[in-house]
């Protein structure tokens, strides 16, 4: 079987990856330069603009994630959007018929990973509201909780009341660790790392799919 036509499907599941990499090395606090350590030690607060990142990146990870079922489905399959019928009606009768018995036999796993909880998210990123509904709740230093999302950001930093005077009340980073994030009531990191997972494993599926109806045979490239 043409490795060319797994090549796509290998490298956006490589890009969730480092999506989901990303998101991690975005809450991490700045680097220790000499010049960093000095304006913290003068008080400042440095925004590392983790929150326009992180979910930036979150976003790309369902995108990148999502987007592995329908290569699959329209490189060994068939690709049901009406562009892609023109072009399916002119493939050879034989092949035809393979694409049409690895949809029928992709077809419940498809199922499965599309209807998952992070797939999901996705649909609601991309069609519905512009944003996934990811939570972060962070405790401060002073006791007051801190809650946000995507289109609800939380302050980068935090001040200690009633301290007289009041220029001995410094500022304090507010800033997340990967456990204080969750998405339907669980937690974000472990989910993320579940859905991929669940990529990868629709991968090694499809291709023992695949084997099994295409064998050696030829697979026309879908156009580009």
């Amino acid at each position: 079987m043409d490795e060319k036509l797994w090549a796509g499907v290998g490298l956006k599941l490589q890009y969730a990856a480092f999506h989901l990499q990303r998101m991690g090395q975005a809450l991490e606090p700045p680097e220790r330069t000499q010049w960093n350590v000095a304006l913290e030690a003068s008080g400042a607060i440095i925004d590392t603009g983790w929150q326009r990142s992180f979910y930036a990146h979150f976003d790309a990870f369902l995108s990148a994630t999502r987007s592995v079922a329908e290569i699959i489905r329209c490189c060994f399959g068939v690709d049901e959007h009406p562009a892609m019928t023109t072009w399916f009606d002119k493939l050879p009768a034989e092949e035809q018929a393979r694409r049409r018995e690895f949809r029928s036999r992709f077809q419940a796993p498809y199922d499965s990973f599309v209807k998952s909880p992070l797939a999901a998210a996705r649909r609601v990123s991309e069609h519905r509201t512009g944003y996934a509904q990811v939570t972060v709740t962070i405790s401060g230093m002073f006791g007051v909780t801190y809650t946000g999302g995507p289109a609800s950001q939380v302050p980068i930093s935090e001040t200690r009341q009633h301290i007289e005077p009041p220029f001995m009340s410094r500022p304090i980073p507010v800033r997340p660790n990967w456990a204080d994030f969750d998405i339907g009531g669980k937690g974000l990191f472990p989910a993320c790392q579940d859905h991929l997972n669940r990529a990868g494993a629709l991968i090694a599926e499809a291709r023992r799919i695949a084997e099994k109806v295409h064998g050696s045979s030829s697979l026309t490239h879908p156009p580009s």
